[in-house]
């Protein structure tokens, strides 16, 4: 059996025994919970410790650790009562029927057994330590015919004396699933924890053998918790958003169907208004790409302090998701499920208090479509859900399907129960993406019904209009989705690679240029305009109808014969501004919306030299009330420059060893009149991507085309003057330097 089999096996086991525990018989008793095993368990297994701290800080507080032996030191007062013995064998423990004893004395309810490193370390055979466990077992029903046994696939071990001790410990956990299977009753369930998985004995070990206290006794203990929160029949009461069944609802019971957009935040930090502009088309949810730091980012607990920050602005229910993991198995460099929870339990601190407000998107389609490894889906996804809940996050979890979250082999769809039995607060919903696999009514359908019949919770996380792997049926999509009561959320709101760029809902961003996706997912039939509901936590559907005060009269400044910026006095509202639309008329006709800003400040660009421009800008709240309009401001563009008013030189430096380069851009001034306020554009011919933000310009890219706009110290160049920016980036092949470049829409020299 491979290692990777073995994971996929060990892992695994804990859901369905977790599943069928049943509450303790006597309530008004405390439940007494006896942690049997070796030195591990013992001396000092301070695991132990951590784990009644944990049970006590999250409401278990109805505890009584049992056994005869007393608590050693782990540097807190804690109840350690335990029969953790140093150097016993299971194989002894029967041979001198130690066992019946110390049950006699502690009287358990539950017993956390992690037992036999002694027995493989003297090489006993699998068979005999599982022999002993079968005792054991006899034993602990004599004492209590509901006892329940908690039993750990046991830790690795490299002991420098035993060079066949690892092995022989992935021959004894193999074979501890299958005994569990065989022996748990309804009367008396067998839970089986993964202690093996995800521990390594370099770095979480003193020795090879004993856990360390800096990483080693967190992880048995994170491992630990949930299965006994799970024995003692109750777990801490879901916090805020929650599944029901198959639906989701918020913590006052109101049920919420996502209707939204995903934003692609960690390559593109500075579009921060996109959230505001998302919520102006009536969307209730955003999902937001973020970097666990595997491939991109890390996005720091202070951003994702920010994105939240942004999401309750817009009144936008906020589902963030670590991108890392896309293609595991299959993609290059892709992050595990653990290693996105090893993300989410660093920034728990941005997390936390934010139940009603952020859905946790576990990792997104965190398997390719290498079928063995996908197989993996349940286990992973169970053990990364435990280390969340361990960790205390309360939140809502949303976990994508494997197989590029298509799912195409049903592996979500036939182990969802199982992964939601793993969650002790069962409050996880699952999500599919939906591209060419669902290309058919009938696909769709199918699978819709299997998790409705399940009584699961599903969302579709992802779909499109198109795809290269084939045409998804977008309206049986959107319309069984109404039908149904399911959420969804459109892959996305700008900036796709050229490859999928028709998978945008704008152009460059602009929420006034709607491509055809767009104007299907926002205001087609069972689009989000038309049936979208806010959370009531935003106060949707409280009868909001008070619009925000007329913003101030625009002032124009920063004029070029391209270009211009707005600036206005801000709106007040009785509830809160979300975002300001801004019309623009050239000379005497008629207005139309050009755009929309969060802040009272916009900066136009792309018109004609020599042109008077006329601007109003009218405030929205977030149930969609209006403002009346500004006042009415005036500009007239400069003419425009041709050619030689302006000099580029560009020079890229590729990396030694890797894909990456870095840019380094000059811009001066050749006319004879000074720039204020300047956008510089070109394109990339061969797929390379700009690694945002960059430095002395804020960058933005739609495909090949690449913006760069000044910053509020260098948007004025006098005649001659220079000013500098740059970039980092990546590519693939070749690297060629872009050929040509505009500013405010005029063509420079290079060189």
């Amino acid at each position: 059996m491979t290692l990777r089999t073995l994971r996929a096996v060990v892992a695994g086991l804990l859901l369905v025994a977790c599943a069928v525990i049943a509450p303790a018989a006597n309530a008004a008793a405390p439940a007494r919970i006896m942690a049997l095993g070796d030195s591990i368990t013992g001396s000092p297994g301070c695991w132990r410790a951590l784990l009644w701290k944990h049970l006590q800080d999250t409401g278990h507080t109805d505890v009584d650790f049992v056994g005869s032996l007393p608590a050693p030191g782990c540097g807190f007062t804690y109840d350690g009562d335990n029969e953790g013995h140093g150097g016993f064998l299971a194989t002894n423990i029967v041979r001198d029927n130690q066992l019946p004893g110390w049950l006699s004395s502690a009287r358990p309810d539950i017993v956390l057994m992690h037992l036999g490193t002694n027995d493989v370390w003297s090489n006993i055979p699998a068979s005999t330590i599982l022999g002993a466990y079968s005792t054991m077992l006899g034993q602990m029903r004599a004492s209590n015919p509901s006892i329940k046994l908690v039993v750990a696939q046991i830790l690795p071990m490299t002991p420098s004396s035993c060079s066949a001790c690892a092995q022989r410990v992935v021959d004894l956990n193999s074979a501890i699933p299958g005994w569990a299977r065989a022996n748990s009753t309804s009367a008396s369930p067998i839970t089986v924890v993964d202690q093996w998985t995800g521990f390594d004995t370099a770095t979480d070990t003193s020795d090879g053998v004993h856990p360390n206290s800096s990483t080693g006794i967190q992880k048995i203990e994170a491992r630990w918790y949930p299965a006994v929160v799970a024995a003692l029949g109750s777990a801490p009461a879901a916090t805020g958003l929650h599944v029901e069944g198959t639906k989701i609802v918020e913590a006052n019971g109101s049920a919420f169907v996502m209707r939204g957009v995903n934003h692609a935040h960690v390559w593109y930090q500075s579009q921060t208004r996109a959230f505001a502009d998302i919520k102006s088309f009536g969307a209730n949810t955003v999902r937001v790409v973020l970097g666990s730091g595997q491939r991109w980012g890390p996005t720091s607990a202070a951003e994702v302090s920010t994105v939240i920050s942004l999401c309750k602005q817009s009144r936008l229910i906020c589902v963030l998701e670590a991108h890392d993991t896309t293609g595991y198995g299959e993609q290059s460099g892709a992050a595990t499920l653990d290693q996105a929870a090893t993300y989410w339990i660093g920034v728990a601190s941005a997390l936390q208090g934010q139940e009603n407000h952020v859905v946790i998107n576990l990792g997104n389609e965190p398997f390719g479509n290498n079928a063995s490894v996908s197989a993996t889906w349940a286990s992973a996804t169970s053990s990364a859900i435990s280390r969340l809940r361990g960790a205390g996050l309360r939140h809502l979890l949303m976990v994508d399907a494997p197989m590029w979250g298509q799912d195409w082999g049903n592996v979500m769809r036939d182990n969802a129960a199982s992964v939601l039995g793993a969650d002790p607060q069962r409050n996880t919903v699952f999500s599919i993406h939906m591209y060419g696999v669902y290309n058919t009514a009938d696909k769709v359908n199918a699978y819709f019904d299997a998790f409705r019949t399940a009584g699961l919770p599903l969302v579709v996380g992802e779909f499109g209009h198109n795809h290269s792997d084939g045409d998804p049926d977008e309206d049986t999509i959107m319309a069984q989705a109404q039908a149904r009561g399911l959420g969804y959320l459109g892959w996305s709101w700008s900036g796709n690679s050229s490859d999928v760029a028709y998978l945008d809902m704008t152009n460059s961003f602009d929420p006034a240029s709607l491509t055809s996706w767009g104007e299907r997912i926002l205001n087609g039939a069972n689009g989000i305009r038309a049936t979208s509901k806010e959370a009531t936590i935003y106060g949707g559907g409280s009868g909001d109808t008070q619009a925000p005060s007329t913003p101030g009269t625009p002032t124009a400044s920063g004029i070029t014969s391209t270009g211009l910026t707005l600036s206005w006095s801000a709106s007040t509202d009785d509830v809160g501004v979300t975002g300001y639309d801004v019309f623009r008329a050239a000379g005497s006709g008629s207005f139309v919306v050009i755009g929309s800003t969060t802040s009272a400040t916009y900066t136009d660009s792309g018109l004609t030299p020599s042109t008077t421009y006329r601007y109003q800008v009218r405030a929205k709240d977030a149930a969609g009330n209006v403002s009346s309009a500004s006042g009415t401001v005036s500009a007239t563009t400069s003419a425009g420059g041709g050619s030689g008013t302006c000099k580029v030189g560009y020079s890229g430096q590729n990396w030694g060893g890797g894909n990456g380069f870095t840019a380094n851009v000059t811009i001066t001034n050749t006319g004879t009149s000074a720039v204020n306020g300047w956008t510089l554009a070109f394109s990339y011919a061969n797929g390379q991507k700009v690694t945002l933000p960059g430095w002395g310009a804020t960058l933005a890219q739609s495909g090949a085309a690449v913006t760069a706009t000044n910053l509020s110290w260098n948007g004025t160049l006098a005649p001659g003057a220079s000013t500098g920016i740059g970039f980092n980036g990546t590519y693939s092949g070749s690297n060629p330097a872009p050929t040509s470049f505009t500013l405010n829409g005029s063509a420079c020299t290079t060189g």
